[in-house]
């Protein structure tokens, strides 16, 4: 722990600062997350490194941050919470005893005409090697409630692009993102929602400070994509009742009005999108 600020703005802003008596050997916080060392390395990377053409974006996600989250918060813990959720939230609820598992294989969606739901999909799985799958398979039946919950999270993500206005770019991911966080928010409770919202909470924050720190031409559209996906999320009901075979083949607009959501703008990142990938130089 640092001494007490000497003087001026510091000795203001510091002026309740106690320090308090430590008899470990090892740094040590109240917070369990900084507590963990895999956190500590991994989250500075994720929120403050450049974008650079030997490690992509998306590779963040091999750095290890979800095993480290998983140790901060053990399977067993979040499943708890999820299962007591589902004695007071009677949707959640539902949804659980349905289900509904996304099983569509990618060649299902290569004939659905332009500009609908299905017809977009096509389009990212024929000329952007999309796999619904994720490489993951199909869902095995013999998941917990709060392990299917998760991964069926996984597998529609995609969907979610599509009515919430991000576009399928690393800046268009804040949207998503931040509209999930913002979603289960406001429908599940504090607790739980902590547990399932921490990572995908810094999955759209490593695009949004990257942007800041690195990318400023890339931040007015980065600040635009945050504020559209806590819009929609907040105004929204709950994702994950969104049964997508029955919106394929709508007009995202027509889906978003099928689901109960609020109506928002595309949110056009290709430009933006070059700039942060430094494909682009300004």
């Amino acid at each position: 722990m640092n001494a007490q600020p000497p003087n001026g703005l510091d000795a203001y802003l510091g002026r309740n600062i106690r320090e308090a008596e430590c008899t470990s050997s090892i740094p040590q916080s109240s917070s369990r997350w900084l507590n963990n060392a895999m956190v500590r390395e991994i989250i500075p990377i994720w929120l403050l490194r450049k974008n650079g053409p030997d490690f992509p974006v998306e590779a963040d996600h091999t750095l290890g941050l979800q095993a480290a989250f998983n140790q901060v918060v053990p399977e067993e813990e979040a499943s708890a919470l999820f299962m007591a959720e589902l004695e007071i939230n009677p949707r959640l609820a539902a949804h659980v005893a349905q289900g509904h598992q996304p099983t569509w294989p990618n060649e299902f969606f290569l004939d659905f005409p332009e500009g609908t739901v299905g017809g977009i999909m096509g389009h990212q799985i024929r000329e952007h090697g999309f796999d619904l799958t994720l490489g993951m398979g199909p869902v095995p039946d013999d998941l917990t409630p709060f392990q299917y919950f998760r991964r069926r999270a996984r597998l529609v993500h995609d969907f979610e692009h599509i009515v919430t206005g991000g576009q399928f770019t690393s800046i268009g991911e804040i949207v998503i993102t931040m509209a999930r966080v913002a979603n289960v928010t406001e429908h599940l409770s504090p607790k739980l929602a902590s547990a399932v919202n921490a990572y995908q909470a810094f999955s759209g924050l490593r695009m949004f400070t990257r942007a800041l720190l690195h990318y400023p031409e890339a931040f007015a559209t980065a600040l635009k994509c945050m504020e559209q996906g806590i819009y929609v999320g907040r105004n929204s009901p709950p994702f994950w009742e969104f049964r997508w075979d029955e919106v394929f083949a709508l007009t995202p607009a027509e889906a978003r009005k099928h689901f109960g959501m609020p109506e928002v703008d595309f949110i056009e990142s290709q430009r933006d999108e070059a700039i942060f990938r430094e494909l682009l130089e300004v």
